[in-house]
C-alpha cells in the first residue's frame, strides 16, 4: 500500500501524531497485526478524514480478514471524502468489487482509478491487478 504521505491543515503537533499514527499503522500491517492496525488507522482517519491514507489502510485491513464487504464500505467512503482524487481507493474499490463477483462494477473502478492515477507505480499496480 503506496499512498500520499500529508497531513494537510493539521497544526504542526497533530501532523506529527498523524505521522506517528501512519507509521504505526502501516507496521502492524506490514506485519500482519490487523488488530493494532486497524486501531492506528482508525486513528488516523479521525485526525484526517478527507486523506486517502487511513481509508486504504482501514480497507487493506478488512481486505486482509477476509471481509470483502467492510473493505469496500471502508474504499468507498474514503473515495467519496477525497472527492474521488485517490487511484488508491479506486484500486481497493476495483479489487473487492472483483472479490464480490461484481465484475461489471470492478472494471468500472479500475478504469476510474486509472483515469485518477499520475504515477506511475498507481498505473502498474492496477495494470497488475487487472
Amino acid at each position: 500500500m503506496h499512498t500520499e504521505t500529508r497531513s494537510p491543515g493539521l497544526p504542526p503537533s497533530l501532523s506529527a501524531v498523524a505521522e506517528r499514527c501512519y507509521a504505526s499503522a502501516y507496521q502492524a500491517l506490514s506485519n500482519g497485526d490487523l488488530t493494532p492496525a486497524t486501531h492506528w488507522f482508525g486513528m488516523l482517519a479521525l485526525l484526517e478524514p478527507h486523506g486517502e491514507r487511513a481509508w486504504a489502510g482501514l480497507g487493506a485491513c478488512q481486505e486482509r480478514a477476509g471481509r470483502p464487504d467492510v473493505a469496500l464500505t471502508l474504499y468507498t467512503l474514503g473515495n467519496t471524502l477525497t472527492r474521488g482524487t485517490s487511484p488508491w481507493l479506486g484500486l481497493g474499490r476495483a479489487r473487492t468489487l472483483r472479490a464480490l463477483g461484481r465484475t461489471d462494477q470492478a472494471e468500472a473502478a479500475f478504469d476510474q482509478a486509472e483515469q485518477a492515477a499520475d504515477d506511475p507505480r498507481v498505473l502498474r499496480a492496477i495494470q497488475e491487478e487487472r
